[in-house]
């Protein structure tokens, strides 16, 4: 039996306020492309089984173009005849009790099995169980909930999660939370662990059987050296199940980072980043760039619109500039250097014209009127 396991979808999800010709962000559309990747492959594979470990909508109330994009591409695999059984995460799981499930929708459509409200759900597949165990908001119910799970003997288990299995898988989000470690224990009882929330493809160390499937797009720069894509679990008439990844096109994301800029000059750090562009897919790419330890004249010298310049091609770049931070450094030099920015400014001109100390006076003085009407 073949069983495709994915996750965190965040459909509707969107992203640096860009948007394609037909107005849709495009970020969002970036998620869309990558679901329809996935789903033209289900089709293509054919498994018996799809399994989704939750936050398949990026918000608890979609928009209309997210809702209307899942329930179409949903509906090609149940027009296959190919059962998918999704869990509610956290991020489409509402606050209150005043909002319905938006995973209540999905109950519409054939061969689709949502799984929303504050219970434990078992559903079986020939020689294979699925329990799937929503996110659930209340703490107390979500014990009373765990404390009921019992894998059928003789049958294949797969238990469903969208949590964070120790602290290692914590997003920093609203909502997130961390297995209980009192059933750990219970783990163990079943063949595989569908797991969702950590957007990194993983095994699970402590739990050899337990995986992140990881989002099927790079949602942020923590997720820059992951593949996305599915798993594709083989399950063994003996119950044994081999675990393969497959990855899907994403738009690429990239990282360049250097340490101790304060020690390289401008001509340095600019050779640095074009050998990284020479070496680097970065067309349509985003692009984070981050400078360590740099001084003040030299965040004037790489601003956005040069980034821009050096990179013309990329389709976001998201600069980082982290300022000296080794303080036998700064005690190194005299104090006055950095007590206000106009003498900072006023610096760094005399520095860029230093054969034409006029040129450079008159835009000290000009720039001079302009920090004192900003204190004034």
């Amino acid at each position: 039996m073949r069983i495709l396991h994915f996750s965190d979808t965040h459909l509707g999800f969107q992203a640096f306020d860009r948007v394609n010709d037909a107005g849709v962000n495009t970020r969002e559309q970036d998620v869309y492309d990558a679901f329809e990747r996935v789903i033209k492959r289900t089709l293509e594979i054919r498994p018996d089984l799809v399994i989704h470990s939750g936050d398949f909508f990026h918000r608890p109330s979609p928009s209309n173009r997210a809702l209307t994009f899942g329930l179409e591409q949903l509906r090609k695999i149940g027009d296959a005849g190919i059962p998918i059984l999704i869990i509610a995460g956290n991020h489409e799981t509402p606050k209150t009790i005043y909002n319905s499930p938006i995973l209540r929708a999905l109950n519409t459509l054939d061969h689709v099995f949502p799984v929303f409200g504050e219970t434990w759900e078992k559903h079986s597949f020939g020689e294979v169980v699925v329990h799937g165990v929503p996110h659930i908001n209340d703490q107390r119910i979500l014990l009373q909930e765990l404390q009921k799970l019992q894998p059928e003997p003789g049958k294949f288990n797969i238990l469903m999660l969208h949590t964070s299995l120790g602290k290692r898988y914590l997003m920093e989000e609203y909502g997130e939370q961390i297995f209980p470690p009192e059933f750990e224990a219970k783990l163990a009882e079943f063949q595989y662990i569908a797991l969702g929330h950590w957007h990194n493809v993983q095994a699970v160390p402590l739990h050899p059987n337990a995986w992140y499937s990881g989002s099927i797009e790079r949602l942020s720069d923590t997720e820059i050296d992951s593949e996305k894509g599915f798993i594709l679990l083989e399950v063994a008439p003996d119950h044994t199940c081999k675990v393969q990844f497959e990855s899907i096109t994403t738009r690429p994301w990239l990282r360049w980072e250097q340490s101790n800029c304060q020690s390289l000059s401008i001509a340095e750090l600019e050779a640095s980043l074009l050998q990284f562009q020479y070496e680097q897919p970065t067309l349509d790419a985003i692009l984070s760039i981050t400078f360590n330890d740099i001084l003040p004249e030299q965040t004037l010298e790489f601003g956005n619109i040069r980034l821009r310049q050096l990179f013309p091609e990329a389709f976001q770049i998201i600069p980082k500039r982290k300022t000296v931070s080794d303080r036998t450094f700064v005690q190194g030099i005299e104090s006055h250097q950095f007590d206000r920015l106009d003498k900072v400014f006023a610096d760094y001109l005399q520095s860029k014209f230093p054969d034409d100390e006029k040129l450079a006076n008159q835009l000290i003085e000009r720039a001079s009127r302009y920090f004192q009407s900003e204190n004034s």
